[in-house]
């Protein structure tokens, strides 16, 4: 499993972490706006 270091040449995979980054951010964000109100209340 350790010689899957082709970038690109699974699609599938390509597409998981083409989505995966926007939605860490999301979520990172999310969580962040989530604290500052439970701080502030």
């Amino acid at each position: 499993m350790s010689e899957h270091h082709h970038e690109g040449h699974f699609p599938e995979e390509a597409e998981q972490n083409e989505i995966a980054g926007p939605v860490l951010v999301a979520l990172g964000m999310l969580g962040a706006i989530v604290l500052i109100i439970w701080a502030m209340s």
